[in-house]
């Protein structure tokens, strides 16, 4: 019992020792964030039905090709085409959101900034801000803060409404998440898509998810369009307005965005509803925009507790691992990992996002940690088990016997033909009584003769199975299987009679004591198992097979071997003997024919 219980601690420390080994590998392991975003893009982006109301016109390839380079435009062309979309005073956009950023003034045309500023005079314009970032050297902090916020230059920041276009991607540099406000100098600047949506929303007059807005600064994007689609979202070219079969009527009440959509205007982003296509800002903000406007707006919950629920997942796995059966284990997990990433799928669904990877990853570190312990523990018990059994085995067959899994069986009652040989030092009683002041001699003189006595078992494959004070107990096709096994188990007790006739001369000149064998030896059927309470097993036989050979030993006289009728019977054409006929024997009805063995025949 005190071995379980301290089998039981050291588990326990060396499972809370893993376990924070663990808990610091998900706080700090950049690589399985990255991971984590890859695994979260697979879970839960997938595209949907686009917002009808929502249209992107592109500065793509072709009106590059109509107007010349994007740097030669003058702000007279952009002017032109807010006109153009606003020419309908009763059947116009409800919003044109214009994502080119005009911070300074043009110093060559500045005909053309008014121009603009009369167009977005319209009311229904949103143009670009945009956050500075940059370290601020006065705080010594080494962090990003903002620094300054670009507004549209002079009048237009006035006639025209604007929101922030800055973008935060995240470690691996894909962006799924958006600013909704920014805080700076005490004011509170909030983001081109929550700008677009609020403007949006007055003119169809409906509210938007305000209060998720004003408690979150940062959303978690929900991608609805695929980038590189012409189609979602994105239905005409700038270049098409212009022309004669446009009609500005068809975005009557509609959300117009006007944006970068050629590569060569560095405006695309790695996002995570496709990893191999890059999506244009502007399909960003019209992404973001949907979320806002169909309330689909997610919070990715704090890195802290993106490390605590794999982590207390990782605790109570390993207090459940101790408490059902190792057959269940797997089952356990898995039913725990399906359940887990059911219900990150529900609360996605009811808007926030939880770490997908990391607590999936923390049931199979439980798993396998149970799997290696028990591989490292048993590992343990089998050499604790070999090097007993060495005590006992030959130790060339403990490995025999281990594998066959009979060192550590719990079947009792399994019936086996062996041969059993017993064998006790004569005069052993009155060298204790000679010696008494001497027990340092009585042990030495004993282990002389128990270690003759194994090394003839040993020698011949069979087994000792205990000593019983000054007696020894063997087995033949016990422990182990063994051909032969009853003349193998005579060959020993003839070996410890040839052998034991130069220790009693040593014992005698060194002692001055004499002493000798007797031997008994039967077979027959026997139960053969792990007997014993759970806590003190014994692998032994029981049965008259054994209880016959003690018979027989405690008959014998020094240095003699006696045969039961039944050995001889098996291996008589191998060995001489002399009858003794037929002798009583305790506990026997009936007188046994005996036999004294009294060679081996080559």
């Amino acid at each position: 019992m005190k071995k379980l219980s301290t089998n039981r601690m050291i588990k326990r420390y060396v499972t809370v020792a893993v376990t924070l080994l663990l808990a610091l590998f998900f706080l700090f392991a950049d690589m399985l964030w990255h991971m984590e975003y890859r695994v979260q893009d697979m879970t839960f982006q997938r595209a949907g039905v686009l917002h009808p109301s929502i249209y992107i016109i592109g500065i793509d390839e072709y009106a590059l090709e109509t107007f010349g380079p994007f740097g030669q435009w003058t702000r007279q062309l952009m002017a032109d085409a807010i006109n153009i979309l606003n020419r309908y005073e009763d059947a116009r956009p409800a919003v044109i959101g214009v994502d080119i950023l005009y911070a300074e003034p043009s110093i060559r045309y500045p005909e053309y900034d008014q121009a603009l500023l009369e167009a977005v005079m319209a009311g229904n314009v949103v143009l670009p801000s945009n956050a500075r970032v940059g370290i601020d050297r006065d705080a010594l902090t080494g962090q990003n803060v903002i620094l300054d916020v670009l507004l549209p230059f002079g009048e237009l920041a006035n006639y025209a409404a604007y929101g922030l276009v800055n973008a935060g991607a995240d470690r691996d540099a894909v962006i799924r998440h958006a600013p909704l406000w920014q805080e700076f100098e005490g004011r509170r600047y909030y983001s081109f898509p929550v700008t677009i949506a609020r403007m949006y929303a007055e003119f169809w007059g409906y509210e938007i998810n305000e209060n998720f807005i004003e408690r979150n600064s940062v959303t978690y994007i929900r991608y609805t369009g695929m980038p590189g689609n012409p189609g979602d979202f994105w239905q005409f070219s700038f270049a098409d307005i212009f022309e004669e079969w446009f009609d500005p009527a068809w975005l009557d009440g509609a959300i117009v965005l006007i944006g970068p959509y050629a590569m060569g205007m560095m405006d695309d982003h790695p996002v995570s509803i496709r990893h191999d296509v890059n999506m244009y800002g502007v399909e960003i903000h019209a992404n973001v925009l949907q979320a806002i406007l169909d309330d689909a707006l997610k919070q990715s919950v704090s890195p802290l507790v993106s490390v605590i629920i794999p982590v207390i997942l990782l605790i109570l796995g390993m207090l459940v691992m101790e408490l059902i059966d190792k057959l269940y284990i797997s089952v356990g997990l898995l039913l725990a990992g399906i359940g887990y990433f059911f219900l990150a799928q529900h609360i996605y669904n009811q808007g926030y996002v939880l770490p997908v990877l990391a607590p999936l990853l923390a049931l199979v570190l439980v798993f396998l940690y149970q799997l290696i312990y028990a591989y490292v523990l048993g590992s343990v018990e089998k050499s604790r088990m070999r090097n007993i059994f060495k005590k006992y085995v030959d130790p060339k067959l403990v490995d025999v016997l281990i594998q066959s899994g009979e060192a550590d069986s719990d079947e009792v009652g399994k019936k086996k033909d062996i041969a059993v040989l017993f064998v006790d030092v004569r005069g052993f009683t009155p060298m204790t009584e000679k010696l008494k002041s001497e027990p340092e001699k009585i042990v030495a003189i004993l282990n002389e003769y128990l270690e003759l006595t194994s090394s003839a078992v040993f020698d011949n494959g069979g087994s000792v199975d205990k000593f019983i004070g000054d007696a020894t107990m063997a087995l033949f096709n016990g422990f182990v299987p063994l051909e032969d096994h009853v003349f193998a188990a005579a060959k020993s007790a003839w070996d410890m009679v040839q052998k034991a006739e130069a220790v009693n001369k040593s014992i005698l000149r060194q002692y001055g004591v004499e002493i000798g064998f007797g031997i008994g030896l039967h077979c027959g059927e026997a139960i053969v198992g792990n007997l014993g309470p759970s806590f003190r097993k014994d692998y032994t036989a029981i049965g008259d097979a054994v209880n016959t050979a003690a018979r027989l030993e405690s008959n014998a006289q020094k240095s003699q071997v006696l045969l039961s009728y039944d050995v001889y019977q098996v291996i008589k054409d191998r060995i001489t003997v002399e009858c003794l006929g037929a002798i009583p024997l305790k506990g026997k009805a009936e007188d046994m024919q005996v036999y004294s063995l009294t060679g081996i025949k080559v």
